[in-house]
């Protein structure tokens, strides 16, 4: 009952070769047997399918639900803030803002974000007075308008948001293999604050309690989308953990069947015994660790 994955015993493993139930089965049949691609593909047979779990969530999502479009285009005007109370409309473009009688090019949503945040303004005040260029028609109007400084974004708010658009099943597709990229290469993105980073990372990481938590929050915030997005960076980040060559992992198994391909003879089984037993050992002591981080961040 444990949230730590399943196992399959493969006809032909070492610690399957005496078994009662294998004795039957003939010698190219079993893992032993057969050639190093279908090792492979056997190896990687769990990989592949959170893969597929996390693309056709993702594709699933941006087939349904609106998307922000790389325009500065105004979607919605929230009431009694800095952008209502000048008279910016949704549907304007911002083309450009000045801030302090510096000048900022406007050709995004993520450009106008930038700009007003802190980081960018370094400001110590608790309003910030701005000028505004739209386009709104074939119109060019200016306003000026005053921003709130937000702690929690620690950026000046106006009260717009970006417009958005749905997409057709072509860009879908391609929008969710694009995120899906981007959760797969996160792993590595940790993996090189681990080394840079060891204890600040280390503290950061979460095991299953923390998912949990994660989860729950999201499932209450009763979006489908963010659920299933959460789904899909999960199921992506444990094939990726799952590639890594680390002994007692899918990856180890698929770099032991290219090595003795290489070197044309088995591995001891001594020796694959002891490096899986080192790797479990590292992989549990780092989910204990996570665990009772977790409890500690959450209880």
């Amino acid at each position: 009952a444990l949230p730590i994955g399943g196992y399959v015993a493969m006809a032909g493993e070492a610690d399957q070769e005496d078994s009662e139930l294998m004795k039957d089965v003939p010698y190219e049949r079993t893992l032993k047997g057969i050639k190093t691609w279908k090792k492979c593909i056997i190896m990687l047979a769990g990989v592949f399918m959170n893969f597929v779990l996390a693309l056709v969530l993702l594709i699933g999502i941006y087939s349904f639900v609106e998307v922000q479009t790389n325009t500065s285009e105004i979607g919605s005007v929230v009431k009694n803030n800095g952008a209502y109370n000048a008279g910016v409309q949704a549907g304007d473009t911002i083309n450009k803002i000045t801030i302090n009688g510096e000048e900022h090019i406007i050709a995004s949503f993520s450009d106008i974000q930038s700009v007003l945040s802190n980081e960018n303004l370094q400001l110590d005040t608790d309003t910030v007075t701005m000028q505004i260029f739209l386009k709104r028609g074939n119109q060019n109007i200016e306003k000026t308008v005053e921003g709130k400084y937000n702690s929690e974004s620690k950026s000046y708010v106006i009260g717009i948001t970006a417009a958005t658009k749905k997409l057709t099943f072509i860009e879908a597709i391609r929008q969710g293999i694009n995120q899906f990229i981007e959760y797969a290469l996160l792993i590595f993105t940790t993996l090189g604050k681990l080394i840079t980073d060891l204890t600040h990372t280390v503290s950061q990481l979460s095991g299953p309690v923390g998912i949990y938590t994660v989860t729950a929050q999201v499932t209450q915030s009763g979006s489908i989308s963010t659920l299933l997005s959460l789904t899909a960076l999960l199921s992506t980040n444990i094939g990726m953990f799952n590639l890594l060559p680390i002994p007692g992992l899918d990856g180890s198994q698929v770099l032991f069947a290219l090595v003795e391909k290489i070197i044309r003879r088995e591995i001891p089984t001594k020796m694959k015994y002891a490096l899986q037993m080192a790797g479990l050992i590292l992989v549990f002591g780092l989910m204990i660790f996570v665990t009772i981080n977790d409890i500690g961040k959450f209880f």
